[in-house]
């Protein structure tokens, strides 16, 4: 079984009210694997767990310095990192990204599964992996939670809006996986020293065989305007402990009135 996991790198920085020219959300703050992707490897490894054959491969769209963060996912388990660093990815939107990722993992190939994070938390779009299973031509499942393979069958768990949901499939197949409730594993000693002495892999855009018109934000059909940073304001609320009161204050606020009592 092989299974490749697509990882974000994200800053753990608090967000500015402004990007830069190229939409550079990694600039400033300490990177870190997206928490939805981390899961989502988290999978992958317990997978590897019950058969241990099994070729984890984890692949990133970032700049160089994003390379730390690949090298905490061998540290965790993984077998194998790549990472597409190109000058002209920056700015790069949601489809021109998973294009780029497609024409990576048709590169690399022999996968049976490819694994997303649902969404990131700098964006939270969910477009990756939708895009990419119609990019490789693969059935998908959104909000999986948990999986198993049995042969060639494919068994998942999805939940949403508190339903959980069994299906089969079968693979290859695309799965895009929502943040977990229980932990992702930490890096182990042996881990950690096989992390630092470990090669990464790197794709340009040559390797893909993709041109850099086709890329960052030339190539891209949409783009991030503005990020603001949400403020909330502390307002006062009354206790009433008259029923009637109580109910003529709550009628009040749901009309819109009185919102600083």
């Amino acid at each position: 079984m092989n299974i490749l996991v697509c990882l974000k790198i994200v800053s753990q920085a608090t967000f500015t009210d402004s990007l830069t020219d190229n939409d550079d959300r990694l600039s400033g703050g300490k990177l870190g694997i997206n928490p939805a992707d981390a899961y989502a490897l988290e999978l992958a490894l317990r997978i590897k767990d019950n058969a241990p054959e099994t070729m984890v491969t984890v692949v990133t769209m970032a700049p160089s310095y994003a390379e730390n963060a690949l090298r905490d996912a061998i540290a965790a388990g993984a077998d194998r990192a790549v990472l597409i660093c190109d000058s002209a990815l920056a700015g790069s939107d949601t489809l021109v990204t998973a294009n780029i990722l497609a024409a990576a993992i048709n590169r690399l190939g022999g996968f049976d599964l490819v694994l997303c994070g649902r969404k990131a938390i700098d964006s939270e779009t969910g477009h990756i992996a939708p895009q990419l299973s119609e990019r490789l031509g693969l059935p998908m499942a959104a909000a999986v939670t948990a999986f198993g393979i049995d042969g060639d069958t494919l068994r998942i768990c999805c939940t949403n809006d508190g339903v959980s949901a069994e299906y089969e499939g079968a693979v290859p197949a695309v799965l895009s996986v929502c943040n977990g409730t229980d932990m992702v594993r930490s890096p182990t000693v042996m881990g950690m020293r096989r992390s630092k002495k470990a090669a990464i892999e790197r794709l340009t855009l040559a390797d893909i065989g993709i041109s850099a018109e086709n890329a960052g934000l030339h190539g891209s059909p949409t783009r991030t305007a503005a990020v603001e940073t949400m403020s909330f304001r502390k307002g006062k609320r009354c206790v009433c402990t008259d029923a009637d009161a109580g109910a003529q204050a709550l009628i009040e606020l749901i009309k819109g009135g009185n919102r600083d009592e």
